[in-house]
């Protein structure tokens, strides 16, 4: 067996392992795990924001403010998805085509979750606003806006993984740690290329 073969086998072993611990975890205790899987995206994204800014340094305060907006999100998540399709099985009973394209009503149902979770994602924006005890303003909303706009392709490719892939009750429990990842991955691209433009 060669070392490729062998590094495989091990990132296989270590994938299958981690996910029989997350499954017995969330088993045994639902809404404790639903929230540490919420919380890795959410207070792990603004560490991962901050240390691309002039003030690096995480606090306490930081800490507190992340963590109870990732009780918020933890909850919204799921709830989102039913709320969109709820709407998209509504809007596919007189747009015949999008009844009967599941690719297209996949990709409706995303933009409308996508679309829902703009006041909730501003609302986000202005706690941190006054986390880093920063003044509200329009221009600082603006901005919030601007950022969200940006990110809106991700995202809504994020969203339609998430209706495709975890919307179901036997997938439904590895929804959060999908949007941690992404909650993650996104941050350190989008918060890191700006750090990198600003350097050049």
């Amino acid at each position: 067996m060669d070392l490729e073969n062998i590094i495989k086998n091990v990132q296989n072993q270590a994938i299958d392992k981690a996910i029989k611990m997350y499954s017995k975890a969330y088993n045994e205790y639902p809404k404790t795990t639903n929230y540490i899987s919420t919380a890795i995206g959410v207070v792990g994204g603004d560490i991962i924001a901050k240390q691309f800014t002039d003030n690096p340094n995480v606090t306490l305060r930081d800490i507190v403010f992340t963590s109870i907006a990732a009780a918020g999100y933890s909850y919204l998540q799921p709830k989102m998805i039913k709320w969109s399709t709820k709407v998209t099985n509504k809007v596919s009973n007189s747009w015949k085509s999008l009844k009967d394209n599941v690719v297209k009503h996949t990709w409706v149902n995303s933009a409308i979750v996508t679309a829902m979770y703009l006041p909730v994602n501003m609302t986000y924006w202005n706690i941190l606003t006054v986390k880093n005890e920063s003044p509200i303003t329009i221009e600082d909303n603006v901005a919030g806006l601007i950022t969200l706009a940006i990110g809106t392709v991700p995202y809504l490719a994020a969203d339609y993984i998430a209706i495709k892939k975890f919307s179901q009750p036997n997938t439904e429990k590895y929804l959060r740690p999908f949007y941690s990842a992404v909650e993650i991955a996104w941050n350190t691209l989008f918060a890191g290329g700006n750090y990198i433009a600003k350097k050049l």
